[in-house]
């Protein structure tokens, strides 16, 4: 295995919520159908690849999608809940699709869009990337300090929580606009000798959903 330290951060699959438009912060729903085949392929893609651990938010939509992957890639161990890796709370945005938000309070709705991305969550009431970030950082490092160099480790996780930590570590031409990486996509960071880095080797991979490579995102709902 080469020297250096390899992440495989892994989108949740498609919840019920994803399939009908809600946003869903840190509110539990399950995986839909969907969700359930895109977590298949994704565990199928993963089975020739020597990893050491897999970690996922304890979020139901991502520790079932990290269970599905090590069933499908024949991985022996147990899935590990890391509270840090849960996507950023949404406020008021929470449970809602955006019409509905637009149609009981368009006021709020005009003046969340007409303000930069970092306010409008401070004027929803969710977390900000800063916040999203200290626990987020916080739970690579745990992580990251529990493997040796040379270790490959798969980390299931939220849309928006990755995002900010991505566009933090690479800059904000990683998913511009209101972009996320799509469900069930695969992004591959390394580490090298002694932690530097990071690099990003790929970035939301959907080649084992598709069967085309590149990246593939999909608009924050």
């Amino acid at each position: 295995m080469p020297e250096r330290q390899e992440l495989l951060l892994v989108r949740h699959g498609q919840s019920t919520a994803n399939a009908r438009g809600v946003w869903q912060g840190q509110m539990e729903f399950p995986l839909s159908e969907e969700g359930q085949r895109q977590a298949a392929l994704a565990g199928r893609a993963l089975s020739g690849t020597d990893y050491d651990a897999i970690y996922s938010s304890p979020l139901a939509r991502a520790f079932q999608t990290a269970e599905i992957i090590a069933r499908e890639s024949g991985f022996a161990g147990e899935v590990v809940p890391v509270r840090g890796l849960i996507e950023r709370h949404g406020g008021v945005l929470e449970g809602h699709t955006w019409a509905a938000q637009e149609e009981r309070d368009p006021e709020f709705a005009r003046k969340f869009l007409s303000l930069p991305e970092e306010e409008r969550w401070v004027f929803a009431g969710a977390e900000t990337d800063e916040e999203v970030m200290a626990r987020f950082e916080a739970a690579m490092d745990e992580i990251r300090a529990r493997h040796p160099e040379g270790s490959r480790v798969v980390i299931v996780s939220h849309g928006g929580s990755m995002r900010a930590f991505l566009r933090d570590r690479f800059g904000t031409g990683v998913l511009p606009g209101t972009h996320r990486a799509a469900n069930a996509s695969i992004t591959r960071i390394a580490w090298g000798r002694n932690g530097t880095g990071p690099e990003l080797l790929e970035l939301a991979s959907t080649e084992h959903l598709t069967g085309q490579s590149g990246p593939d995102t999909t608009r924050v709902e």
